[in-house]
């Protein structure tokens, strides 16, 4: 009998909760557009990135040589784990694909605020005559923290996967500028900076050589003259200072391009039908557990 009042009592509760939470979607799914519009733009893009451009310019690099290694490893996992050796699977799932930059959590900044506004569904809940009654009798507590932090979830994820392409996006132009004008097809900094300074000896030694540069160039082809410590580090930094170009140029166009393509309003709407689904889980397990405390509390008195 306690199971079908429970289920009684649940029935029209869970129909009000997907009733607040289908009307909260359809209305952040109307707000995308605009929301694309407004933050996605080149102008707006090079706006937001120049708050944190000091520290992205460490940071894009950085993530630029990190996200082919993760790459490679998060597919190594994948394939063991439809192999069955699912071991490595819990900890790459703790592996970040990269450091979270400034221009990141401004995103993700606004897309909490302008685009989710989670206080906007908290609000429709506590108007609801379904649960307006049942919190003021105090039958009804729900941890909004716990609503907060699967927003938070979300959000990063979406972030984290839309910096990962761009960071990716940069390691291959980097690949591709390191294979056409270096002939090297590593991400290798040094690797890069080592070639750089031996081709500027080499050709700085056959421009001196005593019978002439062309036959200087076949000579230190094949006796290829040492570069000093100096001029490796001042490669390699040069090597740098163009991936780091090539990183900022990718974070920067990367918005604007999803844009104009249509990807964002795509990835936008995904999120948010995610979100639905996982709140109405987090929210029913949240209504039943307090409805069972508040019961039991009843019963105990």
């Amino acid at each position: 009998m306690e199971n079908v009042m429970d289920q009684q009592t649940l029935a029209p509760i869970l129909g009000a909760l997907d009733e607040c939470i289908e009307k909260y979607i359809e209305d952040r799914k109307s707000r995308i557009g605009d929301f694309i519009e407004r933050h996605f733009s080149l102008q707006e893009t090079f706006a937001i990135q120049k708050k944190s451009f000091p520290l992205d310019l460490l940071y894009s690099p950085l993530n630029t040589l990190w996200a082919i290694p993760y790459l490679s490893a998060k597919k190594s996992v994948e394939t063991l784990d439809k192999m069955g050796w699912t071991k490595l699977s819990p900890a790459m799932e703790k592996v970040p694909s990269g450091i979270k930059t400034g221009y990141q959590r401004e995103i993700e900044r606004l897309i909490a605020t302008e685009l989710l506004d989670s206080e906007a569904l908290l609000t429709d809940l506590r108007k609801h005559p379904t649960f307006a009654k049942l919190m003021l009798s105090k039958e009804l507590q729900i941890d909004e923290s716990k609503i907060q932090k699967e927003f938070i979830k979300e959000i990063e994820k979406y972030t984290a996967s839309q910096a990962f392409i761009a960071d990716l996006a940069g390691s291959l132009m980097t690949l591709a500028a390191g294979w056409w004008f270096f002939g090297d097809k590593s991400l290798s900094l040094l690797g890069l900076g080592n070639k750089i300074a031996r081709k500027m000896a080499r050709d700085k030694a056959a421009s001196h050589f005593f019978l002439g540069e062309k036959l200087g160039s076949t000579f230190y082809g094949i006796f290829p003259p040492v570069p000093t410590r100096t001029e490796i580090y001042m490669a390699t930094f040069a090597v740098g200072t163009l991936l780091t170009i090539f990183s900022i140029f990718a974070a920067i166009m990367s918005d604007p391009v999803r844009k104009k393509l249509g990807l964002h309003n795509k990835k936008l709407t995904t999120l948010v039908e995610n979100l639905e689904e996982k709140l109405f889980l987090l929210l029913k397990k949240e209504i039943k557990q307090s409805l069972r405390h508040s019961a039991n509390d009843k019963l105990a008195s």
